[in-house]
């Protein structure tokens, strides 16, 4: 027999996990001549497939690297497998018993994003995961889980290769509805995976915005009668519209108790005030001051709470 060298493993086979996800099991073996490999996974033989692939590389004089490949891992994988490896002098086997936890957890095949449609009437934030096991998908707003209305649409349809798309549709968004952080948790029995989307409302150029916090004064009118007064400070250009919503959600008018007023603070600067004069507790309530222009509008809301009887002296304020 002409001279040679038997296997040998001159050290421990490794397992490690590729970028892709992928897993390599890889056997460093010393043997005269080149060596015959085959892979072995709970004593059955494993063939070449979609999923698994061998490879056997010189690395240099009688050194070699005996390599499988398993692609789109699970936890299913799990398990004793074998290297096995011969030649005309002898023959080596390498062990390895690996361990998955969490491989067959949903994957992004799509990250998330949030887009609109329909000229931004309709707000999607959307993704795509990939899940070997049937997941579960639950969207959520802080602490609340988000349910299905008039408004809002929750999305779920399984694709082709075990691909799933989730989406959160809102008709018409809000600043002040949905302004924060939603969150979609897709799980399966091996872990979970988590999408995050942020919702800012970014204010226009020369949108109105609230330059202080609005307040409620106690004055005497230029008559000498008691008056309320609601004082908003703001900022806008392109010739801002202010109206003021009495608390039945009614545009208010001028009259003999109700005085507007809207006085230039600086450069695209301005103090609007509402003067409520002879207020009675029928005034109670929540106003709402509103202020657009073409690039935009802004609301705020002041709530009054006078004590006393309800008399009918308030009908001009709260009906106009």
């Amino acid at each position: 027999m002409p001279e040679g060298k038997a296997p040998h493993f001159p050290q421990q086979p490794v397992a490690r996990q590729n970028d892709d996800g992928s897993l390599e099991l890889e056997c460093y073996v010393d043997a005269t001549p080149k060596p015959e490999v085959k892979w072995y996974y709970d004593q059955k033989q494993v063939d070449t497939s979609d999923r698994f692939s061998f490879k056997l590389d010189n690395r240099g004089s009688d050194s070699y690297s005996a390599i499988l490949k398993i692609k789109d891992l699970a936890d299913a994988d799990a398990g004793a497998y074998r290297c096995a490896i011969v030649n005309p002098h002898g023959k080596g086997n390498a062990n390895f018993n690996l361990k998955l936890t969490g491989f067959s957890s949903p994957t992004f095949v799509e990250k998330p994003q949030i887009s609109s449609r329909d000229d931004g009437q309709i707000m999607v934030m959307e993704f795509r995961a990939k899940s070997i096991l049937k997941p579960t998908f639950v969207w959520q707003k802080g602490e609340e889980i988000v349910a299905q209305s008039d408004r809002v649409k929750v999305v779920l349809r399984e694709e082709a290769n075990q691909v799933y798309y989730s989406a959160l549709e809102i008709k018409e968004p809000s600043k002040e509805k949905d302004a924060g952080q939603f969150v979609c948790t897709a799980k399966n029995e091996s872990g979970k995976l988590t999408a995050t989307f942020t919702v800012k409302f970014e204010v226009p150029q020369g949108a109105p915005t609230f330059t202080r916090k609005p307040q409620i004064l106690q004055k005497t009118s230029d008559s000498g009668d008691p008056a309320i007064v609601f004082d908003i400070g703001y900022q806008a250009d392109r010739n801002p519209e202010v109206l003021w919503i009495n608390p039945k959600g009614k545009k208010m008018k001028e009259s003999s108790r109700i005085k507007f007023s809207e006085v230039p603070d600086g450069s695209n600067s301005f103090t609007a005030s509402l003067e409520l004069k002879n207020y009675k507790a029928k005034d109670s309530g929540t106003y709402t001051c509103n202020i657009k222009n073409d690039a935009g509008e802004a609301n705020v809301e002041l709530t009054l709470n006078i004590e006393g009887p309800l008399d009918d002296a308030g009908d001009d304020a709260s009906e106009n």
